[in-house]
């Protein structure tokens, strides 16, 4: 029986939640000394009223995310932009990118960003 609760109250919570991601996750590189990343996490507002973004905190301040605009309709597109500032942390890492809207009983969504730092090595530089 509570298997059951618990199926019937996760398909309401996605059904709630209007915003379908075309990639929750997203890898890059980051090469020493070749500055800043740039990338986007592209979405669809599936729901039938307009989906407003409130705020996109990361989990570390190495990210930087911002929406393209705070409004969409019901069917329109958008991505949220992102920055990664590389910290000379050689190695892979993932950061999360909370995306928080004004949707009622929905969770902020929670995107990756999997990062990996490569350092040059002398003959390449």
């Amino acid at each position: 029986m509570r298997a059951l609760l618990l199926l019937v109250a996760l398909a309401a919570t996605a059904a709630a939640q209007s915003l379908q991601w075309k990639d929750s996750t997203v890898a890059i590189e980051a090469i020493e000394g070749g500055g800043k990343v740039a990338g986007a996490f592209r979405f669809t507002n599936t729901g039938n009223s307009t989906v407003r973004i409130r705020s996109v905190p990361a989990s570390c301040g190495c990210v930087a995310a911002k929406p393209a605009k705070r409004d969409y309709a019901p069917g329109e597109s958008g991505e949220i932009p992102f920055t990664y500032s590389p910290k000379g942390r050689w190695g892979a890492r993932a950061y999360r990118i909370y995306v928080v809207t004004d949707e009622k009983g929905v969770r902020p969504y929670q995107l990756r960003l999997e990062v990996t730092e490569i350092r040059r090595t002398d003959s390449a530089r």
